[in-house]
């Protein structure tokens, strides 16, 4: 249960997809940030609301945050989840629509909030249609990657909460980290019942993580690992 190699840091922050920061590379993500204003916010903040119209894009400078869309049967549906380094709302901007869903905060988050209007020159300036359009592409399959790729193991679902917590940030050594997301979000996300959600929480065991009402809370990053790396 030592250290994280270089290599496990890569491939758990990697599990929630390819970044537009990585696809853009660090000077223009560094420029992009440079076109907002910052804010920060508080695990389990609504960022966005679904139905509200595309006035900006929030660019992830630190944190992670949920994005989910009401369907018309009233059921919430989790989308996705963005990390450090990524950029939320800019499907409106880009079409002009109304926002197709809502974005919350589920840890502490910095972010950049760029306006319609700068975001659209920032895009058209470095020429990045086609860069924006890959990363359209590339999150297309994220949902599927994620069912198909955890499944509903110790080790599986051990593996989604460290992807969750390398977009976060935290670095090894540091307990008690609560992540605003619920067992039933979690399990949707992943394509399993929050039954086998729950089962296999307590199967880890609660020193090392354990599922409140509202929220998952990570006690112990190294011991997480260690079950994620027994498959």
């Amino acid at each position: 249960m030592g250290g994280q190699s270089r290599g496990d840091e890569e491939r758990s922050a990697h599990a929630l997809g390819v970044t537009l920061a990585e696809l853009i590379g660090a000077p223009l993500w560094a420029a992009l940030l440079g076109e907002g204003r910052r804010r920060t916010h508080r695990a389990g903040e609504l960022l966005l609301r679904q139905g509200d119209p595309g006035t900006h894009v929030l660019a992830l400078i630190g944190g992670v945050v949920k994005v989910a869309r009401v369907e018309r049967d009233g059921r919430v549906r989790v989308l996705a989840f963005r990390g450090t380094g990524d950029v939320v709302g800019e499907a409106a901007v880009a079409r002009d629509v109304t926002r197709l869903a809502s974005v919350e905060s589920i840890s502490d988050c910095e972010v950049a909030v760029v306006s319609k209007d700068r975001f659209r020159r920032f895009i058209a300036l470095h020429d990045l249609s086609s860069t924006m359009h890959a990363h359209a592409l590339i999150r297309l399959g994220e949902s599927d990657r994620a069912r198909v790729g955890y499944g509903g193991s110790c080790e599986r679902l051990a593996e989604a909460l460290l992807a969750l917590v390398a977009a976060v940030g935290e670095r090894p050594g540091s307990p008690g980290l609560e992540l605003a997301v619920t067992r039933a979000e979690l399990a949707q996300y992943l394509g399993i019942s929050r039954n086998t959600v729950s089962a296999r929480l307590r199967e880890i065991g609660d020193r090392i993580v354990s599922g409140e009402r509202k929220s998952i809370v990570i006690h112990d990053i190294a011991g997480l690992r260690a079950v994620a790396q027994d498959q």
